[in-house]
């Protein structure tokens, strides 16, 4: 039996899959935003304090290392174990889940507290193959801000692996809230010691960050009734299982990661401050990722594990419809707005500080190239769910294998004529054919799933997304927004008034066009109100 949010038993009408992944997907939603706020505010601190230089390029660099490790590593321990624990829970058996749950937890500290060893020694390998053209001064740097990093692993690949189990018991909010909790200690650290200790105080404070993001969800394990056990439970069935899983997962979770590892490579023989445009300008475009598309995958997974242990297989198609409905319905205008306001957006965001107006014209390239390929990116999460939830770890890595290797050729040959921008380019092109093939995949083993429908409804969202589009840029150039010279607070109301009219009006054409998930969304509201008055 499905658990709630506050852990008692979903029931009635309102506890439906759909209906629980929908006021799932909204707490998530909030907090989210929240987070990425807070994001926002932290990369814009860094950019302001450090520039877009070699030091930034160094910080990035060794960012990603260990950062690759432990979202990979612990994300792949949460996507086989939700499927897994959410079985028992459905059978009754919630002694044997956490039991499963805390042995795959011990197995994610042991292997990540052992990766943390190995990279301490192996940095400087590791440098030079991920940025091989970085000068011996920034090299050394890059070296020394890794194995600092490297000490993070732990913490955060386990606090990952909490905020699946917590989720796999439908509670939501203290893993939604916990990277808003690591943004303010990244700030606080730019803000208290940025002039202090200079990008190493950077890195320490990133350390620190990762520490809050695990602590601020222990409190929440009570609720579950959760049960840790000190065991490997080397030869359970379920452990054994999950561990056969865990290196396909972990490469089919990896595709994005290994785009913006081939990113780095080539970026890093480009003009200096490329590598820096593409971690911005990819992670301005993640906003909406990390906002809508990321809750609406923290809901429906849970929701997609039970319905598959039920073996009901309609309703894993119908949610994994509504999932994809609905993410489209906010990246579509997403990506279309960033695209025609990619200037003004990064102006107002990044250009502060050491962060010029030449780093503003490398973001936006790198902002519309990657805008193109964001919906694919917004449905790579939830089809590959679909799959993880039929413990079929199989699609994922091979459609990944394929995805990476064209990323990988189209760099090739997009860098030396587009530059960064061919990067982010190459990039959206793969994602999108990862996409197709995937849906195609799943198609087969989900004929339930409507694919006119859903194409009719992507449809219907482009045209209102276009339709805004224009809009905003004809207002934009009545606002003066795409011109250089203007001050911060007349930018950030001039862009606050487009974005709040261009939502408004991608809202009312989605109505007009008669948009499945704008009525679901709506109806949503309205209950909702009328609970409240």
């Amino acid at each position: 039996m499905a658990v709630a949010n506050d852990g008692k038993p979903a029931r009635g009408p309102e506890g439906t899959p759909v209906a629980r992944m929908a006021r799932a997907a909204s707490v998530v939603l909030v907090l989210n935003l929240l987070s990425r706020v807070l994001g926002f505010v932290r990369d814009a601190s860094i950019a302001a304090r450090f520039g877009a230089g070699p030091a930034t390029d160094a910080y990035l660099v060794a960012y990603t290392i260990p950062f690759f490790l432990q979202t990979i590593l612990g994300m792949a321990f949460v996507t086989v174990m939700v499927p897994v624990v959410t079985t028992y829970l459905v059978r009754g058996d919630r002694d044997q889940g956490w039991a499963v749950a805390s042995a795959v937890g011990n197995w994610t500290a042991l292997i990540l507290g052992l990766l943390t060893i190995v990279g301490l020694g192996v940095a400087p390998w590791l440098v030079r193959l991920m940025a091989p053209g970085f000068p011996a001064p920034v090299f050394d740097l890059a070296v020394k801000l890794t194995r600092i990093m490297f000490l993070s692993l732990a913490f955060m690949g386990t606090g990952m692996l909490v905020s699946g189990i917590l989720n796999a018991g439908y509670i939501f909010t203290s893993p939604a809230l916990a990277p808003a909790v690591s943004n303010l200690v990244i700030i606080a650290t730019v803000i208290f010691a940025g002039s202090a200790f200079g990008i190493t105080g950077l890195a320490v404070g990133t350390v620190l960050s990762f520490v809050a993001y695990l602590l601020i969800q222990l409190p929440d394990l009570p609720r579950l009734q959760f049960h840790y056990t000190c065991s490997l439970m080397a030869g359970h069935p379920a452990v054994r299982r999950i561990g056969r899983h865990l290196l396909p997962v972990c490469f089919s979770l990896a595709v994005v990661q290994l785009y913006l590892a081939t990113n780095r490579f080539f970026a890093s023989q480009l003009e200096p401050g490329s590598i820096t445009a593409l971690d911005f300008a990819n992670r301005l475009v993640n906003l909406p990722l990390g906002v809508f598309v990321a809750s609406v995958t923290t809901a429906i997974f849970p929701s997609l594990a039970e319905q598959a242990a039920l073996n009901d297989r309609r309703e894993m198609a119908h949610l994994t419809d509504r999932g994809l409905g609905l993410v489209a319905l906010t990246i579509l205008p997403a990506a279309v707005g960033m695209i025609v306001l990619r200037v003004p957006l990064v102006q107002l965001v990044f250009q502060r500080g050491a962060f010029d107006p030449r780093a503003t014209a490398m973001t936006a390239v790198a902002v519309l190239f990657y805008s193109v390929g964001l919906l694919a990116q917004a449905m790579h999460p939830i089809l590959t769910r679909a799959f993880y939830a039929l413990q079929d770890v199989v699609v994922p890595v091979v459609t990944g294998i394929i995805s990476v290797g064209l990323n990988i050729l189209l760099s090739y040959f997009l860098a030396p004529r587009l530059g960064h921008g061919g990067l982010a380019l190459a990039n959206s092109l793969a994602a999108s054919i990862y996409a197709l093939m995937l849906y195609l995949a799943l198609y087969r083993r989900l004929p339930e799933l409507k694919v006119a429908l859903l194409l009719s409804t992507m449809l219907r969202i482009f045209l209102a997304a276009m339709g805004m589009g224009l809009l905003v840029w004809l207002a934009g150039r009545g606002l003066h927004v795409f011109t250089w010279s203007r001050p911060l607070l007349g930018l950030l109301v001039r862009m606050t008034l487009l974005m709040g009219g261009g939502g408004l009006a991608f809202w009312v054409l989605a109505r007009w066009l008669k948009v499945e998930e704008v009525t679901f969304i709506t109806a949503m509201i309205r209950r909702r109100l009328e609970r409240v008055f």
